[in-house]
């Protein structure tokens, strides 16, 4: 298990937040994402004990599971709070089968990994 090497508040590396939920208890987001305010926020960065930047984005579009390293995916900013993920060849990966073990919907919120180790 890859864990946070900087201090920060929020759901461990290798976690996936649903479109309905937060990762904390009690009430998740409504539709549209409305609802309460995690932490991290949306492109909050930090770095796992392998070596590896990760990003927390938002899922726009289905991601398909995949065998590491994960399926690659492109980051989108269009503004504070709104930052997005898409299958892509953005040098970004997903969770792969071993950490997740299914798709990513549309809404999920994850911590994307950088491609290589710096």
């Amino acid at each position: 298990m890859v864990f946070r090497t900087n201090p920060s508040l929020g759901p461990n590396i290798e976690q996936v937040v649903t479109a309905d939920d937060v990762w904390y208890e009690g009430p998740g987001r409504g539709a549209a994402g409305a609802g309460q305010v995690g932490s991290p926020q949306l492109g909050d960065t930090c770095f796992g004990d392998d070596g590896r930047l990760r990003m927390w984005v938002e899922a726009s579009g289905t991601i398909a599971d995949a065998a590491a390293p994960g399926t690659q995916v492109s980051i989108t900013v269009t503004g504070e709070d709104n930052v997005t993920a898409a299958t892509g060849a953005g040098g970004w990966y997903a969770p792969p089968t071993t950490v997740y073990g299914t798709d990513i919907l549309a809404g999920d919120r994850f911590w994307a990994a950088k491609g290589t180790a710096p």
